[in-house]
């Protein structure tokens, strides 16, 4: 006669135990394994804000121009001013925000306010305001911007007199909340070289 013998009470029991501690440890994994891939993902969308911002303030900067304003009460507003806190300047290679007919240029700020690094624009570059700006920075606890002048001296303030004159070089330190110091340094459009004087014609 066949020995018909089954599993023993024990035995089943120390084998659901085995089962359960190895689903335990499948789906400790599998968490893990989700958390990590959520926290890369936020990561890289983090790191491609900042890539834009970056992409955004030196491609404004870059292309800085000489050209003075005027405020609304018509006084006069220079082409580039720099605090320790932000900077305002006029820029060329700006859109048409209607396809109409326009100056390509605008003037655009940079600057900490309520904790979120914004930019804001002022297309019409006498006599109107700049807007409220977009955000494009948020949870900033502090900022710090230094200029670097045509023989290599860092300030942290700027004013183009005289002669409309840009910095060479703009360093943006942020401070974020809960997040490493942000680092940002871009240079400026080339200035202009004075014009060659008038000749008189050769008789």
């Amino acid at each position: 006669m066949k020995d018909e013998r089954g599993f023993t009470l024990v035995e089943m029991l120390v084998a659901l135990s085995i089962f359960a501690a190895i689903a335990a440890m499948g789906v400790g994994l599998l968490r893990s394994s989700i958390d990590t891939q959520d926290a890369v993902q936020l990561r890289l969308k983090a790191m491609g804000g900042i890539n834009r911002v970056r992409a955004l303030m030196a491609n404004d900067l870059a292309q800085a121009v000489q050209r003075p304003t005027r405020g609304q009460a018509g006084e006069p507003v220079p082409a580039f001013i720099g605090s320790p806190t932000g900077f305002a300047f006029v820029h060329g290679g700006a859109p048409s925000q209607d396809g109409g007919p326009r100056p390509a240029v605008e003037r655009v700020a940079y600057a900490l306010t309520g904790g979120e690094w914004r930019r804001a624009v002022q297309p019409m570059l006498d006599g109107a305001a700049l807007n409220d700006g977009d955000r494009l920075i948020g949870e900033v606890d502090a900022v710090a911007v230094r200029y670097r002048d045509e023989r290599g001296n860092w300030g942290e303030s700027w004013t183009s007199e005289p002669g409309d004159r840009l910095p060479r070089a703009v360093e943006v330190r942020l401070t974020r909340r809960g997040r490493a110091p942000l680092a940002m340094l871009f240079l400026t459009a080339p200035a202009l070289p004075p014009p060659p004087p008038l000749q008189a014609p050769v008789p």
